[in-house]
């Protein structure tokens, strides 16, 4: 069983990446990310931030824009102010108020009926 890393890369706001991006452990996009990023641990897309292309994380947190699909184990979360458009499949998703969404969603649950 591989270990995970506890280190978080930071991508920071005066960055432009053109390119695919990966890597073991955690993410923080400061700047901007023209292509698709891959990582092991969780991702966080900074307000101000932009991605142009898929994500795939353990779970990831977007304040800022993000074009593109998004794979994720598990959580997404949806700030206020974040823009988002594409396709999420995810275990869990969160939308805060003030979020601008266009998406479709893909995710396995268990309605409890009685």
């Amino acid at each position: 069983m591989a270990r995970q890393s506890s280190e978080v890369s930071v991508l920071g706001s005066s960055t432009q990446v053109t390119g695919r991006v990966s890597g073991d452990g955690a993410l923080r996009i400061e700047g901007r990310v023209r292509g698709d990023v891959q990582i092991t641990g969780e991702a966080e897309l900074a307000p101000g931030a932009g991605v142009e292309g898929n994500v795939t994380a353990a779970s990831l947190d977007i304040s800022g824009s993000l074009i593109g699909d998004v794979t994720a184990s598990g959580a997404v979360s949806i700030r206020s102010g974040a823009v988002v458009r594409g396709e999420l499949r995810c275990a869990e998703v969160s939308i805060e108020p003030g979020a601008r969404v266009a998406v479709r969603l893909t995710t396995d649950f268990e309605l409890n009926l009685g």
